[in-house]
Order: C-alpha cells, then structure tokens, then sequence
C-alpha cells in the first residue's frame, strides 16, 4: 500500500513480497514447535510452589477462578493477547482483518502525501525492529549463548548492503531512516558479542544471568 501511493524500485517492491512470504513460513514453523518451558521456568514454579501451603491454595481456588474469568474479559487480557494464539489460522485471520483495515484507510486517505509518508514509516519502522528483542536477550541474559554468529553476520552485511543500497538509489527517505535504524541494532549485537565473551566478561567481572539462576538451582537441589 505504500508503493501505490509513492513509487520506489520494483527491487524493493520484490524484496518486501518475499520477507512477507518468509516471515509467514516461519510463524507457520514456530507455531507448529512451539518449545516446553525451560529448566529455569520449571525451577521458579517449583520454587514459588514451596512458598506456599496447600490449604491456602485451595482455599484461594474459587476466588483465583474468579479474578481469572474477569481477566479475561478484561480489555487488558484481550490486549496482552494479540499475537498469543495456538492456531496458524488465528494469525491469518488476523492479518487477513489487519489488511481490510489498511485498505480502508488507504481509500479514505490515499490522496493525502502524509498519511503515505506516516504509512511508510510504520511499516519500515516496524521491520527495523527485527532484531531488536534478540538484542533484549542478550542484555538480559549477560550472554549471547545460542546465538549464531553466522545468522549476526547476515544480518549485520546484510543490512550494510541494504542502508547502502537506498543510499546509492535515492530511495525515499523511510527507508534510509530505517535502514540506519536496523544497521544500528545489529552493532549493538556485535558489541554484545565482544562485550559478553568469556574473555571480556573475566575481565570485567561479568556474571551471565542463566549462570546464576543455574547455581541458585544447584544450590536449591543440595539442600
């Protein structure tokens, strides 16, 4: 909806068909293996279960179901969750809904350059933040563990070759923002790379978090 109403290169125009392609095989992937709960998930619901005795639970049942069913009535619990769902089909349903939408409002706005522009810039904004929740990982956990470093490097040349490309091409200015927005992330994540290396981190006395809740639950199992 963007290139229709402002014009770029057909390349980027086929670029965005097979990122809309790939990015829904690979929803269709995650759905389908989906993954258990980690070890450390299970320790802390282990650990929150000795918290407490049995005959406060149960006697917390009836109002837990209760608060519960008003949760999810709540406008907050339909929020938190959008894009939570167990069916492939629940997504496409979704972006099915998400696209009447946009068409709509591109019949009604399509004539005003600065609905265009708004519009592009949520939707490259919104693929330049692809690598941001794994920069999140990695600050939170103090580690970059199982993390490939071939699929950082793709990402990091990648990204180059395409800030570059818009640059060279005069491509409107949504994409060289965001561009240079990705780009940015992705040396955030190899300086995370530096940063978090068994080396670096001796030196600078950094402790992984997995590390520490694995000797917390080491420690929980001696006693």
């Amino acid at each position: 909806y963007y290139r229709l109403g402002k014009r770029f290169d057909e390349t980027l125009l086929a670029q965005s068909i097979a990122m809309i392609l790939s990015q829904l095989v690979l929803l269709e992937i995650v759905i389908r293996y989906r993954h258990d709960p980690s070890p450390l998930t299970l320790y802390s619901d282990i650990r929150d279960s000795f918290s407490t005795d049995g005959t406060d639970d149960d006697a917390l049942i009836g109002d837990d179901d209760d608060l519960a069913g008003h949760e999810r009535s709540g406008p907050r619990q339909c929020l938190s969750s959008i894009w939570q769902w167990s069916h492939y089909l629940d997504y496409i349903n979704f972006l099915l809904g998400f696209t009447t939408v946009i068409a709509v409002l591109y019949l009604l706005l399509g004539n005003y350059a600065t609905f265009i522009e708004i519009l592009g810039f949520l939707s490259l904004g919104i693929e330049s933040t692809l690598p941001v929740p794994q920069c999140l990982s990695n600050f939170r956990r103090r580690s970059t563990h199982g993390f490939s470093l071939l699929v950082l490097g793709s990402w990091f040349f990648g990204d180059s070759f395409k800030l570059f490309y818009f640059i060279h091409t005069h491509s409107p200015l949504q994409f060289i923002v965001c561009g240079a927005v990705q780009l940015s992330v992705d040396c955030l994540i190899v300086a995370q790379f530096i940063l978090f290396s068994e080396r670096v981190k001796k030196r600078l006395g950094i402790i992984s978090v997995q590390a520490d809740d694995q000797s917390k639950a080491l420690l929980f199992h001696m006693m």
